[in-house]
């Protein structure tokens, strides 16, 4: 049977930004290009599924890590003979897998920390596209552990958390402006009676 490393491409632009996660499949064991699997958007408009069809990470231009997960079963890749593009209509099992995992939507508070449910990123859906490989028998559990090593923390790259935002661009609650609170590392706006914090 032949097999292909599957790897976990990781890359940010500047230290306080939350890493960017995708799957990197090779068309060949020690080829240089392959297709790479990845959620992109933002958590205050929500992400999209996209196929990278002939990327090479030698040739992209953000600086990245990339970290071998495991072999897998070359007949599971959706293989590519054009020229590099973008889609998002999977080929192959390992891509139909991809495509059963809803990318995340808009955030109910994208100023919160990070978690697995109301409040998801590329990390998280690249821990379930990998769950579920496991789940499949495509993928041994130990990848798990592998790539939650490289998770940011829940309030990494969450600007406000960071003090980021400035009070003219804070966010707004009935026209009311939000306002940072350092010791608490939270917003909130006074509602007339009491103070209302961010949820």
């Amino acid at each position: 049977m032949a097999t292909r490393t599957l790897y976990l491409i990781t890359y940010r632009r500047v230290l306080r930004e939350r890493t960017h996660f995708a799957i990197w499949a090779p068309y060949k064991e020690e080829g240089g290009t392959g297709t790479l699997i990845q959620v992109l958007g933002a958590p205050m408009a929500g992400y999209g599924l996209e196929f990278k069809r002939a990327y090479s990470p030698a040739a992209a231009d953000e600086p990245k890590e990339m970290i071998p997960l495991a072999k897998i079963d070359a007949q599971l890749l959706g293989h590519w003979t054009g020229t590099p593009s973008t889609d998002s209509t999977p080929r192959g099992n390992l891509e139909s897998i991809a495509a059963q995992i809803p990318p995340p939507g808009i955030s109910r508070n994208f100023l919160a920390p990070v978690n697995d449910t109301t409040n998801r990123r590329c990390q998280e859906w690249t821990m379930d596209f990998l769950r579920r490989l496991v789940a499949v028998g495509y993928l041994d559990n130990s990848v798990i552990d592998t790539v939650q090593a490289q998770r940011d923390p829940p309030d990494h790259g969450i600007f406000s958390l960071q003090g980021g935002l400035k009070k003219a661009a804070q966010p707004a609650h009935d026209g009311i402006p939000w306002v940072w609170d350092d010791e608490h590392r939270r917003y909130r706006y006074w509602n007339g009676s009491e103070w209302v914090w961010i949820s």
